[in-house]
């Protein structure tokens, strides 16, 4: 696309083959799942950060709090339960997220970018179905100690 254009214009030599090398490819697909979340995150942590009282950054100001001591003393504790609800769910959504990972490399390059999600679409078209019921199975310990971990924050 438009970088390779541009490494050619530079250079004269053609861009990497994204997605044929395995440690780009892998790359690739984690800046894309960074990609599809940060509007989550964004949204999720303005809203925290606005819903933290203006009367606590004020005392601290007239405490003479630099903005680091304000950030640490007031804005990391009243939002790091955001944080955790956050990172508890984006870690949920990773071990499923079939879309980002198969529409992008497919599991390739030598099956080096699968997700347990793909990997086990991948067995299933492979007709080994005890493999994929292993990789599908085998998320379950990882998600559901998430999930009770989660619901125990939630329901505080």
């Amino acid at each position: 696309g438009m970088v390779n254009h541009l490494i050619f214009n530079l250079t004269g030599d053609d861009g990497p083959n994204w997605l044929n090398d395995p440690t780009i490819a892998l790359s690739m697909a984690i800046g894309m799942h960074i990609w599809k979340s940060l509007p989550f995150w964004t949204l999720i942590l303005i809203t925290g950060r606005l819903a933290i009282s203006q009367d606590l950054f004020e005392a601290a100001e007239v405490d003479g709090a630099t903005w680091w001591q304000k950030f640490r003393y007031i804005t990391w504790p009243s939002m790091q339960t955001l944080y955790i609800t956050c990172t508890l769910l984006s870690m949920i959504w990773t071990l499923g997220d079939f879309n980002s990972v198969y529409l992008l490399t497919g599991g390739g390059p030598a099956d080096l970018t699968h997700v347990l999600s793909t990997l086990g679409i991948r067995y299933l078209r492979l007709d080994q179905l005890s493999l994929a019921m292993a990789s599908i199975v085998c998320a379950m310990p990882l998600v559901l100690p998430l999930v009770y971990f989660m619901m125990k924050r939630l329901s505080r």
